[in-house]
């Protein structure tokens, strides 16, 4: 079989990466700001009628607004719509984090989320530009598509790709000489999205503004609640500056205001969450007087650990600070919020070389109950930094298929009957076939249509395979169509992490112009220095320099200044922070109100990053902030939401 598709690509893009994102952009005209309603591309909840109770729909927007003769992004939004009778006029828009998450991968479980706001208004999702199911500007093709040659036979693609890994860590900084394979890859990932012709510097929070009030116009609503989540926060802020006049009130839950300098700070992110506990355990009288001294102790500890980990009786394991570490970044994903309350207690134990409890929360096996597993809203700042582990699951193609929800649509059966015929081929061409089929919409200057899928189903297969696959194409209407390359990409996420959580194309092109331009490695390294407890930032102060890095290779440049400044706004707007937030730690959440005339910040104990996710209390106070947010909120409720300590089962401490 003949290298075809992606593969011919990448192998382009090896040969001569820069030339390869040269490609001049097409011109695809539309209308503007034109919205038409399709099937919701992911299952709806059970109680949900797709279409009636839950409209999904398609805006379409210039990608560059500068020139709207230009290129176009298809936004899909979801609406669900209110069970009153006669709902307010102003729909709630929710924002969601990333940059390149996607609520509307989840619709059947985010409703209840905003139930309580459904009972009086609209509630309308989006997937912001260049997200799952906004125009999708995956890595994973890229990724297949070099590990592919990476292990081909062909000893020349194998040279090829080594050669452009050894020039590439000639070009690093000495001590960043490690991560030269992972940033090949986005080097050439980067490259391949400007080949097929995407503008990488379109994919920015004041287009993602733009875009959220044209979807609000389109849809015939004149001014809209915002409730941000994480990166959504951020976004959120920027609609309250550039349109306060479309805005009734605004809702920032787990806050990066843009005055931030996210890769400065870090590295605190898990020793703010531990000096949180701590204060709490001090707070608290029996925890106090059960713990005392917690945080010199803890300190202590984690130097102790750094010397010598203590094992685990009965394994030939240990408990390392990096073990530790975890486990306190844990306590941000605990959606039971039951794993703070035993952290006193493993350290007392720890102290004396005693696993018990240590072993019980980690494994789960303390607990009477499994844990619930939060929805994505956000990205842990722990970046992937091997290389190898990305081959590891690529190895893996297709033999996880995912598992597509509605299973009985014209694009996914076409998929599946694709799926099957490539088991069919010599075991020998599998892996190039399904590269290639993964990278179907991805080619230089072609666009996701009919015509590519035809094409390519004539390269990837014999002549003899081909008809039964191209004569459903003829007939499929242009929504399945659509569909089929949305299809693909829920399978190639299903074996690479690297855009599970957001599609990493569009993640890199926000941070590299709107949060990494703000801080520098210096300061970074000043930072960590400066910990009382640097064992919990080693692992963010590597996703730190990560970050600068992939940054320096990226090919956008970096937002103005002004973007980067406090938002000041007189418009109702109600913070909601968590104690134990790692990704937006409280003492990056509270300074959202710098600017905020009208702002007011509550601060939930004992949950992680979404307070909307973790607590009723959290959406109930959101609600009936919503409902009337010039009365000041009462939050009574989240009294009984404090940590509730577990305390050691007699006096020794």
């Amino acid at each position: 079989m003949k290298l075809q598709n992606l593969l011919l690509v990448v192998a382009t893009a090896l040969a001569d990466p820069v030339q390869a994102g040269l490609a001049e952009q097409p011109s695809l005209q539309s209308s503007l700001y034109r919205t038409t309603q399709i099937p919701c591309p992911v299952a709806v909840g059970p109680e949900e009628i797709d279409g009636k109770t839950t409209i999904c729909g398609i805006l379409t927007v210039p990608e560059n607004y500068t020139q709207p003769n230009g290129r176009k992004v298809e936004i899909t939004y979801t609406i669900f719509k209110s069970k009153s009778l006669a709902p307010q006029h102003d729909p709630l828009l929710v924002l969601h984090g990333g940059p390149g998450s996607s609520d509307i991968t989840n619709l059947s479980v985010v409703p209840r989320f905003y139930e309580p706001q459904r009972q009086t208004r609209d509630v309308i999702l989006f997937d912001q530009r260049g997200s799952r199911f906004s125009g999708d500007l995956a890595c994973s093709p890229t990724f297949i598509g070099l590990d592919t040659l990476a292990k081909d036979s062909n000893i020349q693609w194998r040279n090829q790709y080594a050669e452009f890994t050894k020039k590439f860590a000639a070009s690093l900084e000495k001590d960043l000489s490690n991560l030269a394979e992972i940033l090949s890859y986005y080097k050439v990932c980067s490259q391949l999205l400007q080949a097929h012709g995407f503008d990488l510097n379109q994919y920015n929070t004041t287009n993602n503004a733009t875009d959220a009030i044209n979807l609000a116009t389109a849809l015939g609503y004149q001014k809209v609640n915002l409730y941000g989540i994480s990166y959504g926060t951020y976004l959120a802020l920027r609609i309250m500056r550039d349109y306060p006049q479309r805005l009734r009130s605004v809702v920032l839950d787990s806050t990066i205001p843009p005055q931030v300098k996210k890769y400065v700070d870090v590295p605190r992110d898990l020793e703010v969450v531990m000096l949180n506990l701590i204060e709490d355990c001090q707070k608290d009288t029996a925890c106090n007087a059960a713990y005392p001294n917690l945080k010199a102790r803890t300190i202590a500890l984690l130097k102790t650990l750094a010397k010598k980990p203590i094992l685990i009786a009965g394994t030939d394991k240990a408990v390392s600070v990096a073990d530790f570490a975890a486990l306190v970044e844990s306590v941000n994903f605990d959606l039971d919020a039951r794993k703070a309350a035993y952290i006193p207690l493993i350290v007392s134990e720890l102290e004396r070389g005693i696993t018990t409890t240590y072993t019980g929360v980690v494994s789960g096996k303390i607990f009477l109950t499994p844990p619930t597993k939060p929805i994505p809203i956000g990205r842990s700042e722990q970046l992937l930094a091997k290389a190898d582990e990305l081959r590891e699951q690529a190895r893996k193609l297709l033999t996880e298929t995912a598992n597509l929800a509605e299973a009985n649509r014209p694009s996914q059966k076409w998929l599946q009957q694709v799926l099957t015929m490539i088991e069919t081929l010599p075991e020998k061409e599998r892996p190039k076939a399904r590269a290639n089929l993964y990278g179907v919409g991805f080619q230089t200057q072609k666009p996701r249509d009919r015509s590519v899928l035809i094409a390519s189903i004539a390269e990837i297969f014999p002549e003899n395979k081909r008809q039964p696959l191209i004569q459903p194409l003829q007939t499929m209407s242009n929504t399945e169509m659509r569909h089929v390359y949305e299809s693909i990409g829920t399978i190639f996420r299903s074996v690479l992490k690297i855009d599970s959580d957001e599609a990493e194309g569009v993640f890199r092109s926000f941070d590299c112009q709107d949060l990494v331009p703000s801080s520098d490695q210096a300061q970074t390294n000043a930072t960590f220095k400066a910990l009382e407890m640097p064992s919990l930032g080693v692992t963010r102060a590597l996703g730190a320099r990560q970050a600068y890095a992939i940054c320096q290779i990226w090919s956008v440049k970096p937002a103005p200044q002004r973007d980067r400044e406090i938002v000041k706004s007189s418009i109702p707007t109600l913070i909601l922070q968590d104690r134990y937030d790692a990704q937006t730690p409280t003492t990056v959440g509270k300074q959202a109100l710098a600017g905020l005339r009208n702002g007011t910040l509550i601060e939930f104990p004992n949950f992680g990053h979404g307070a909307l996710v973790f607590s009723q209390c959290a959406r109930d106070v959101g609600a009936a902030f919503v409902t009337n947010p010039t009365s000041s909120p009462n939050a009574a409720c989240k009294e009984a939401l404090k940590t509730k300590f577990v305390l050691p089962p007699t006096s020794s401490k």
